[in-house]
């Protein structure tokens, strides 16, 4: 309480309490799949098969898609996003660069599912759907 209320009389910005400031763009705007996509396997390549030709639905649901792959992070169409891979990896509390790891992150900010596995677009769909209600 005192915290809080020292920060609104001094006026403190709301990003330096968000959980994920690295996705602060993407706040109250998506959703956000994020995907780590480690080399030790061939997780992220099922994981680009379940997503290909898919970005209709995945747009339908609001839903960006970000790869974090090496020290880049890049949105679905392999454009360099200006965000910094580490600094989303330390957000999200994400796996190390050679782990595959699926994280969906609510308009707010807040990670509402996590897979080591690959996840298809109907599931994704469903899952945004029933997430959606629970935040209305």
């Amino acid at each position: 309480m005192l915290r809080s209320l020292f920060k609104e009389i001094i006026g403190a910005s709301p990003a330096t309490d968000d959980s994920c400031p690295s996705l602060l763009g993407f706040r109250n705007l998506s959703w956000v799949l994020v995907l780590f996509e480690g080399a030790a396997d061939d997780r992220p390549e099922m994981q680009e098969q379940l997503l290909a030709n898919q970005q209709g639905a995945l747009e339908k649901q609001a839903v960006t898609i970000l790869r974090v792959a090496g020290g880049g992070v890049f949105d679905s169409l392999d454009i360099a996003a200006d965000i910094g891979a580490d600094d989303v990896r330390n957000d999200r509390e994400g796996p190390s660069p050679d782990e595959f790891e699926a994280i969906l992150v609510d308009p707010n900010g807040i990670t509402k599912f996590r897979s080591n596995q690959p996840v298809s677009v109907p599931y994704l769909a469903g899952l945004v759907d029933r997430l959606f209600k629970e935040i209305q």
